[in-house]
């Protein structure tokens, strides 16, 4: 039996009607996103075990659907203080809790100060714009989010460049001045519609802002999230397809009844590829000196998914193939 997955590898289950539709931010992590990819019925994180505990799995099984109908660009006549990360909807309130342990992406620009964003938008829409906005300095995490808590740093009017995958890439330059935690958040507002979907995407900027920034050539496009063990003989793939959807390389690993439990298959193909590639990298993004490296995570849940710079445009997918 051959499964294939263009994106975070997790084993699928029955999900409420409706749930393939919309999108979320992707890179950095929208935190409904996070949760679904740690499995609902067995989230690993406390915050995620606490959003179960509180409300169930149907908001992270519907992690695509944060959306609301604002009339124009009235967004906040819809989307209540301290009601933002879930849209305003009660489906997905236990994730407005002012939590720091949300699992947090690191944002490391490139030389110019620029940050790649990604969107996946499972039923791509006609876009009027994408909105970015970022916590303000000194804003309270302790406190459930708040519209006087933002500040706008960018935007994108229309359509966006989408890649085969149905993701939306952005590049952005990012706000000075910040550093440690902050929340991302991002609204995307349709042209054919009043329709509109709501994202936060907690983030960690390093301290040292009077230092140029890190020589980095490599930029997040996705996530390696294991929810399950897989059996012993099972094949995991990692394949890299070119601009125009050609196979550049395959990287496959086969599996024993040790390696093949969920902390430990990620970190094998990770060590994989990361020998063996030109194109990605796959670990944590750690900073060695000047330089910017990707280290491989013996983790579930820590192992994130870098193109080179050089290779703008190419994608991935990750096959498994389990014993008869």
């Amino acid at each position: 039996m051959k499964l294939r997955w263009s994106g975070p590898l997790l084993v699928l289950l029955t999900l409420p009607h409706g749930a393939w539709a919309h999108g979320t931010m992707e890179v950095p992590i929208n935190r409904v996103y996070s949760c679904f990819l740690e499995d609902p019925e067995e989230p690993k994180t406390p915050a995620c075990q606490a959003v179960q505990k509180l409300d169930g799995t149907e908001g992270m099984y519907n992690w695509n659907g944060i959306n609301q109908n604002p009339p124009g660009d009235k967004h906040q006549a819809v989307v209540s203080d301290g009601q933002l990360c879930g849209g305003g909807q009660s489906t997905f309130r236990s994730f407005n809790l002012p939590r720091q342990d949300w699992k947090s992406s690191r944002m490391v620009p490139d030389a110019n100060g620029n940050f790649e964003f990604i969107y996946r938008a499972t039923a791509p829409h006609a876009t009027k714009y994408f909105r970015f906005y970022i916590t303000k300095n000194g804003w309270n995490p302790a406190q459930p989010l708040k519209w006087s808590d933002l500040e706008l740093f960018g935007a994108i009017n229309g359509n966006p460049p989408q890649d085969a995958n149905k993701r939306y890439h952005m590049t952005l330059k990012l706000p000075p001045g910040k550093t440690g935690p902050h929340i991302i958040y991002n609204v995307w507002k349709r042209s054919d519609s009043e329709e509109a979907f709501y994202s936060c995407s907690d983030v960690v900027f390093d301290g040292n802002t009077s230092q140029p920034p890190l020589a980095n050539p490599w930029k997040e496009i996705g996530q390696i999230a294991a929810s399950r063990a897989l059996p012993a003989g099972s094949r995991v793939t990692l394949r890299v397809f070119d601009a125009q959807g050609h196979d550049a390389e395959s990287h496959t690993v086969t599996l024993d009844r040790d390696s093949g439990q969920a902390g430990n298959w990620p970190y094998l193909l990770a060590q994989k590829v990361n020998q063996a590639s030109r194109i990605l990298r796959i670990g944590a993004l750690k900073q060695q000196g000047r330089q910017a490296e990707v280290q491989a995570q013996s983790s579930a849940r820590d192992n994130r998914i870098y193109l080179n710079e050089g290779y703008a445009g190419y994608s991935y997918s990750l096959d498994r193939k389990l014993p008869d």
